[in-house]
C-alpha cells in the first residue's frame, strides 16, 4: 500500500498499526493546500460472497455515516469513507499527541497517579463521551490507547470508535455466521445484531453477548482507571468468584477515597442495570467527591488545628515553586542543612534551626513533598508536587478559584508571572482570615513536563515580610531534576 493513491487523492506513507480490524496509515491528502497528513484506515470484507458484500457495503456506509455527523473539537473529523476495489477506506484527522498509554500504569512508569489526577482524567473523558451519547452514539472500544492527549492544548481526545472493525466467524463456521463492520451478519435470516467487539479486560458483559448499552463505555472508562491504581493489566484484574463483580480496590497501589472507589465500583458492575445509566451521573458524583474536599480539612485534624492558630494555610495546598525579592534578614544566624528527596528528584537549602516534616497529607488533591516550619511556627513553606495536564494559565485559573472557595475574606493582591527554574510560572499573593486571624499567603506555580510545582509561604500577616527573606534564600536554592 506504500505510495498508493487512493480514492483519487489519499496518498499513502506510513503503516502506523495492523490489528483483527484492519490496517491504519498515514496518508498526504494531495487535493489539499500543503497536502496535509491524515489518518487511512483500510478494512478488508470477511465473506467475498456478492449478497454479503453488498450488505456489508450498506452496514459500512451507515455506520460511517452515523460518524460523519459528530462534530466536536475532541473527535477526529471524518473527512471522507469510501470503497474500492472491493475493500472499505474510512479517511480521518490525523491528532497529533500520545495516547494514555503513555501515562498511564502499568504501560507507562508514571508514578504520580493521584486521586485528583483520576478525577480530572475521568471528568475530562465523560465531558466527550457526553456528547457522544447524546448523538445517539456508543463507543464501544473504551481503552487506553483510544484516548489521545492532543499536543496542541492537552486536551483529551477520543478515536478509533468500534466501527467496522471485523470479528472472526463464531467458531470459524464462515458458512454459519460472518461479522462484517459492527453487525452480525445471520446468513439463515439475514437479520444482523451488534458484534461482540471490544478489547477483553475493558469490554463489559453485555458487550460479549453482542448487546452493547451506552453504559458499556462507563464500564470501560472505569476499567481504564482501575487498572492505573493497580497497574494491573484490564484483562489481569479478576471479577470476584461470589457475586462476579470486579475486585480491585486490595490491589490498589494508589490510596483513594472511599467516595472515589464507590464510584469505580458502580462504573463496572457486571449487569448494567446496577451501572450508572448516563455519563451525566457519573459527572454529578464527582462532583459530590469535590464539594466534600473543598471542605474538608487540609491536614490531619491535630496537626491542621495545630496549623491554624500558628501560620494556618485557609486553602488547599497544591504544588510549585518560587521567586522572591530580596530582603535584607537572616534566620538561624545563617546557618544552613540541605534536604534532598531522590523520589521527586529535588534538593533544597533550608535554615538549619527550620523543622522538616515530610509526614504525608491524606486529601485529595495534594501531593505534598515537605513542610518546612519556622522555630516559632510563625510561618511555613510547603513543596508539593503533583501530576497536571493543562496549561500554566489554567492552572493558575484553578488556584484562584480554591483561593476563593476556601480562604474566608479572601483578597488577591497581586498576580504576576515570573521565572522558576528557568520556567515560565506565576505568582498569586493572597491576604485573608481563619478564625479572625489575618493570614498572607503566596502561591507560585510552574509546569515542567505535565507536572505542576508550588511552593506555598504562608504566615500571619504581621511576620510575613519579617520572614521573607529566608523563604527566598529557600527558593533560590532550590534544584528540579
Amino acid at each position: 500500500m506504500i505510495g498508493t493513491t487512493i480514492g483519487g487523492r489519499y496518498c499513502i506513507t506510513t503503516r502506523l498499526g495492523q490489528g483483527g480490524f484492519g490496517t491504519t496509515y498515514l496518508a498526504k491528502d494531495t487535493q489539499r493546500p500543503g497536502s496535509p497528513v491524515c489518518v487511512v484506515k483500510h478494512f478488508t470484507p470477511l465473506t467475498t460472497k456478492p449478497e454479503q458484500l453488498e450488505k456489508a457495503q450498506e452496514l459500512f456506509e451507515r455506520e460511517a455515516g452515523i460518524l460523519q455527523k459528530l462534530n466536536h473539537p475532541q473527535i477526529p473529523k471524518l473527512l471522507a469513507f469510501f470503497t474500492e476495489n472491493q475493500q472499505f477506506f474510512i479517511v480521518q484527522e490525523f491528532i497529533k499527541g500520545h495516547d494514555l498509554t503513555k501515562e498511564l500504569p502499568p504501560t507507562s512508569t508514571n508514578t504520580n497517579i493521584s486521586e485528583a489526577f483520576v478525577i480530572k482524567l475521568l471528568k475530562d473523558i465523560l465531558e466527550v463521551l457526553e456528547y457522544i451519547h447524546g448523538e445517539g452514539v456508543i463507543h464501544r472500544d473504551l481503552k487506553p490507547s483510544n484516548v489521545m492527549r492532543q499536543e496542541i492544548d492537552n486536551k483529551i481526545v477520543i478515536i478509533d470508535f468500534g466501527i467496522v472493525k471485523p470479528v472472526k466467524p463464531i467458531n470459524n463456521q464462515e458458512d454459519d455466521t460472518q461479522i462484517i463492520g459492527n453487525e452480525l451478519i445471520n446468513q439463515e435470516n439475514g437479520n444482523y445484531n451488534p458484534t461482540r467487539i471490544g478489547t477483553k479486560g475493558y469490554a463489559p458483559r453485555e458487550q460479549g453477548e453482542g448487546k452493547p448499552e451506552f453504559n458499556s463505555d462507563i464500564f470501560s472508562l472505569g476499567m481504564i482507571v482501575i487498572e492505573a491504581l493497580t497497574r494491573m493489566e484490564a484483562k489481569d484484574i479478576n471479577n470476584d468468584n461470589n457475586n462476579q463483580e470486579i475486585s480491585w480496590r486490595y490491589y490498589s497501589k494508589i490510596k483513594v477515597s472511599d467516595q472515589l472507589a464507590d464510584i469505580l465500583d458502580k462504573m463496572v458492575k457486571s449487569d448494567h442495570r446496577d451501572r450508572y445509566q448516563t455519563v451525566t451521573e457519573v459527572l454529578t458524583a464527582l462532583q459530590k467527591i469535590s464539594i466534600i474536599s473543598r471542605k474538608s480539612p487540609l491536614l490531619p485534624p491535630k496537626i491542621y488545628h495545630l496549623f491554624l492558630k500558628i501560620a494556618p494555610l485557609g486553602l488547599i495546598v497544591i504544588i510549585g515553586i518560587i521567586v522572591f525579592p530580596n530582603r535584607p534578614i537572616s534566620e538561624c544566624d545563617g546557618k544552613l542543612a540541605t534536604y534532598k528527596n531522590k523520589e521527586h528528584n529535588i534538593e533544597i537549602e533550608y535554615p538549619e534551626c527550620w523543622f522538616a516534616d515530610e509526614t504525608p497529607i491524606s486529601v485529595i488533591g495534594i501531593g505534598k513533598i515537605v513542610t518546612f516550619i519556622q522555630p516559632q511556627q510563625k510561618a511555613r513553606l510547603i513543596i508539593s508536587s503533583s501530576q497536571y495536564s493543562g496549561t500554566l494559565e489554567n492552572y493558575g485559573e484553578d488556584q484562584e478559584r480554591m483561593i476563593k472557595s476556601n480562604l474566608e475574606s479572601s483578597n488577591i493582591i497581586e498576580r504576576s508571572s515570573t521565572i522558576i527554574a528557568n520556567q515560565t510560572g506565576q505568582k498569586i499573593i493572597v491576604t485573608g482570615k481563619n478564625e479572625q486571624q489575618k493570614i498572607k499567603n503566596m502561591y507560585v506555580m510552574t509546569l515542567r513536563n505535565n507536572q505542576a510545582y508550588l511552593i506555598a509561604y504562608t504566615a500571619p500577616i504581621d511576620d510575613y515580610d519579617k520572614l521573607i527573606k529566608p523563604v527566598e534564600d529557600m527558593i533560590k536554592s532550590l534544584q528540579i531534576d
